[in-house]
């Protein structure tokens, strides 16, 4: 039976439970990084980074574009990992998967956790996606 309108909607899912998400569905055994909001991040939509701390422990951790994942006025539908996408909700998630590919290859001790062929292989059998870049903004190789 569907909610009526008046129904109490759900909260959104933050962006660690958006990712936990992610990989439940991929099947990977991995809890999620960190993932966070940056406002500062102007050219590439996402990054996955991996930080050490004063005591030589890596950290590794989802930044995700304020300025270019909450703007509005994209013109649709709009190419993200060679997918078409209809809302900035699936923007986001495409480039979320994106970010999680780096962090499961990392986590899985792989040298290469770049754009390489494990992660060309994971972007399209697990996720479907058509291209290894967001397409968003200018990001490395």
């Amino acid at each position: 039976m569907e909610p009526g309108p008046d129904a109490p909607k759900a909260p959104p899912l933050t962006l660690r439970a958006r990712a936990q998400a992610i990989l439940h569905e991929a099947g990977w055994d991995l809890a999620p990084p960190p993932v966070i909001w940056s406002p500062r991040m102007a050219r590439c939509a996402g990054l996955f980074v991996i930080e050490k701390d004063t005591r030589g422990k890596w950290h590794p951790e989802i930044r995700l574009s304020i300025p270019l994942l909450r703007r509005r006025d994209w013109p649709w539908p709009q190419q993200v990992c060679g997918m078409n996408c209809h809302t900035p909700e699936q923007v986001q998630q495409r480039i979320l998967e994106h970010e999680l590919i780096h962090y499961k290859l990392w986590a899985d001790g792989e040298k290469n956790w770049g754009h390489g062929e494990q992660f060309r292989r994971l972007a399209f059998e697990v996720f479907g996606h058509q291209s290894i870049t967001h397409g968003i903004g200018t990001e490395p190789e």
